[in-house]
């Protein structure tokens, strides 16, 4: 799952690595935390996940 979590930031950040550490340690309000301390939990990551699937989700 945390692969997955890695991927789906493509989207959103292309490849570039400093956004992606950018985005994963920074506080997400619509997470309620701050993606890189909420993946080490599972039920975090699964929240992470499913905010990442939804944005990439068309309109």
């Amino acid at each position: 799952m945390l692969v997955r979590v890695y991927r789906s930031l493509d989207p959103l950040v292309g490849t570039d690595d400093q956004k992606r550490l950018a985005w994963m340690k920074g506080y997400n309000k619509a997470l309620g935390g701050i993606p890189a301390q909420l993946v080490e939990r599972a039920d975090g990551l699964v929240a992470t996940l499913n905010y990442l699937d939804g944005m990439r989700a068309p309109a």
